[in-house]
């Protein structure tokens, strides 16, 4: 099966990843002094969107900083699972394409920054700030959100299969004599 949804999505979200980060990395100074407000609309020093550069040896949250190898390593094997277990995970379908290939196109994003950038840390330049509970939300790029959105669908259509499945075994129950 070729999967063109999951390749469609997969370099979507790799390529916009590449051509964000290189575009940070090379207005990196411009950007830490002095990041660009994307959209503001809050008093304050604060914006509730805009752009700045940070790297992350870390995951979500600066989570496992002190152990990038195990990261890169989780990654490629995270890949290869997608890989080995797509009859599994219903590749076939193209909902789960879309949905995976938000993910690895995302894992893809960060894999290369961990393993080409030196120091080996993934490049992150979207910083939201939500005013209604004063939350400086952590800075993150495209891959993280093509995984998150990913994983947030994939979840969504989870709960409305496990619904279905309900709603099916309870209509077989009534019409058992």
């Amino acid at each position: 099966m070729i999967y063109i949804r999951f390749w469609l999505f997969f370099f979507i979200i790799f390529g916009l990843d590449l051509l964000t980060k290189s575009w940070v990395v090379k207005n990196a100074a411009d950007l830490v002094s002095s990041p660009i407000v994307v959209f503001d609309w809050i008093d304050g020093h604060e914006a509730f969107l805009e752009f700045t550069y940070i790297t992350n040896p870390g995951a979500a949250w600066s989570m496992f900083s002190d152990y990038p190898q195990v990261l890169t390593v989780l990654a490629a094997v995270a890949l290869l699972a997608i890989f080995v277990f797509r009859k599994t995970l219903e590749l076939t379908k193209k909902t789960f394409q879309v949905v995976f290939g938000l993910i690895c196109g995302g894992i893809a994003g960060n894999l290369t920054d961990r393993i080409f950038r030196d120091p080996a840390e993934v490049v992150d330049f979207i910083d939201f700030f939500l005013p209604w509970i004063s939350y400086d939300y952590p800075i993150f790029n495209i891959a993280d959100s093509g995984i998150f959105i990913g994983a947030i669908v994939y979840l969504f259509l989870g709960v409305q299969e496990n619904r279905r499945e309900k709603l099916n075994a309870e209509g077989e129950k009534t019409l058992e004599p």
